[in-house]
């Protein structure tokens, strides 16, 4: 196996983990506490990452009627 053709996807999942806890870090997150997140992420690398940005950055409940009654502003 050519381990240096995989360099480049790994190097993306190693940058896409450390956006994602930082992310985490500084940002208010949904749903879970920063530690349930932080280790969704690393344990379940890359697909934790994904849904943490599909879940918590790309839809955390701003913008639809939720639990909460948040709806969004041009409603």
């Amino acid at each position: 196996m050519n381990f240096i053709a995989w360099t480049p996807i790994f190097i993306a999942v190693v940058i896409f983990t450390i956006w994602c806890l930082w992310h985490i870090a500084t940002h208010d997150v949904p749903f879970m506490p920063k530690w349930g997140w932080s280790i969704l992420v690393i344990v379940a690398m890359p697909l934790g990452g994904l849904v943490y940005v599909l879940v918590a950055v790309l839809d955390a409940g701003e913008y639809r009627a939720d639990a909460e009654g948040r709806k969004h502003p041009d409603a």
